[in-house]
């Protein structure tokens, strides 16, 4: 347990992701049940928080066996290439959390259930690399946006089991909020592999090489606009929306920096920014659900 701990706190940060998660499950679960009339239920909510913490860390793990060999060489001093924990290790922690999850979705309902096992089916289809791993990887948006669409289903699926939502109710109002994630997520992949010209290391693929640093920032800021377009569709009968829109244009400024000036200092903080204006965004959402 002390050396699993370990694995947690340098590849998967309490401080860092819990908050995400557990703001992510609310924002999902309240929308839900605001928009369709359902009870947000606080302790199925609990439950909930749960089921994500266990997926989002399954999938630090796929990464990290993922990455294993790349590591070895790139990356001796991450916990297994440094022998922390075996492949093996992993592999049967990540059959404990399937089989948990599994049993906690079917506890919380049909739906959830239903859709937790098509986000883990495409969380293990993520780790197979969708079986065209050589053609996907070279292509790295492409790669990304294939694995980050688990978003939409962790949303449902999060708002299902909070609500109990029967979801062939479903609206396009619904489809834009859940779609609403995959496009921050995105934001999250594109900016932690943004990097300035000194912080670019060799054979480690990154947005800012491929598309340089302004086409970086251009990129990771589209899905700022998309997600906000798609909050709109789903939330325009609400006074508050502005709030979002704010924040958006908010976010633009503070990390306009790096795409003029693109030096190390810059590109921390619009990779430090935009972890916070993730969170921001789903604490705002909320707010303007509840409101």
């Amino acid at each position: 347990m002390r050396n699993w701990w370990i694995l947690i706190q340098e590849r998967f940060s309490p401080v860092a992701y819990v908050p995400m998660i557990l703001v992510f499950s609310w924002a999902n679960g309240l929308y839900l049940a605001n928009a369709a009339h359902y009870t947000f239920e606080t302790s199925k909510y609990v439950l909930t928080a749960l089921l994500m913490l266990s997926f989002f860390f399954r999938m630090r793990c796929f990464d990290e066996i993922k990455d294993y060999d790349v590591d070895l060489k790139i990356n001796p001093t991450r916990p297994l290439a440094r022998g922390i924990l075996s492949v093996a290790q992993v592999k049967k922690g990540l059959f404990v959390m399937i089989l948990f999850e599994l049993l906690l979705s079917a506890y919380l309902g049909f739906w959830p259930f239903v859709i937790h096992t098509i986000a883990i089916f495409y969380s293990l289809m993520m780790y197979e690399e969708f079986f065209v791993g050589d053609l996907l990887r070279p292509h790295l948006t492409t790669y990304a946006v294939t694995h980050t669409f688990v978003s939409v289903l962790l949303g449902i699926s999060a708002a299902t089991a909070i609500t109990g939502f029967n979801l062939q109710k479903l609206t396009f109002a619904d489809a834009c909020f859940f779609l609403m994630n995959w496009a921050f997520f995105n934001l999250f992949e594109f900016a932690r592999k943004t990097f300035a010209p000194s912080e670019e290391r060799p054979n480690v693929p990154s947005y800012s090489n491929i598309f340089k640093p302004l086409g970086a920032w251009l990129l990771s800021w589209s899905q700022v606009f998309v997600g906000i377009v798609l909050a709109y569709f789903a939330l325009s009968n609400s006074s508050r929306f502005y709030w979002l829109a704010a924040a958006g244009v908010v976010y633009t400024l503070m990390t306009l920096g790096y795409a003029l000036k693109p030096q190390a200092k810059m590109a921390k903080i619009f990779r430090d920014v935009t972890g916070i204006y993730l969170l921001v965004h789903y604490v705002l959402l909320s707010l303007v659900i509840g409101a």
